[in-house]
């Protein structure tokens, strides 16, 4: 099973692999996460124009209903050491806490935390996932 992290979820959306979703997770930070990757695209890069950017944010939100996201507002404390013994952002050490904690896979395509997390769990990028026929 796979822990998807924001970066991943918006690159599979743009590539239309929706689908791949239904065989994992993600957390409950990420649905704002993915909403302000969108943001950053339209306002400060004008790599999207609005109306894609809105496209993109309405099927987000769809996956969003459907895709089980996992809490770790319990785990606050072993989110924030690992964050700061590995020199992660909090929200990139929940997503590696919680896949090392359940044994997950994590999908992510930001780079740094691909890198930290490899010492820990599995790590795929999006562009990984999407090229495994089963998944398509």
């Amino acid at each position: 099973m796979y822990l998807f992290d924001a970066s991943s979820i918006v690159n599979l959306v743009k590539r239309g692999l929706a689908r791949v979703f239904m065989q994992g997770v993600t957390l409950d930070l990420a649905f704002y996460e993915a909403l302000n990757a969108i943001w950053k695209e339209h306002v400060l890069l004008e790599r999207i124009d609005e109306e894609t950017a809105l496209e993109y944010a309405a099927v987000i939100a769809r996956v969003f209903q459907a895709l089980e996201r996992l809490d770790v507002q319990d785990y606050w404390e072993d989110v924030l050491r690992l964050a700061f013994s590995e020199g992660l952002t909090v929200y990139d050490a929940a997503y590696l806490y919680t896949a090392a904690r359940r044994g997950l896979t994590l999908v992510t395509d930001d780079r740094v935390l691909a890198e930290k997390a490899a010492k820990y769990v599995r790590v795929l990028s999006s562009s990984e996932l999407a090229s495994r026929s089963e998944l398509i």
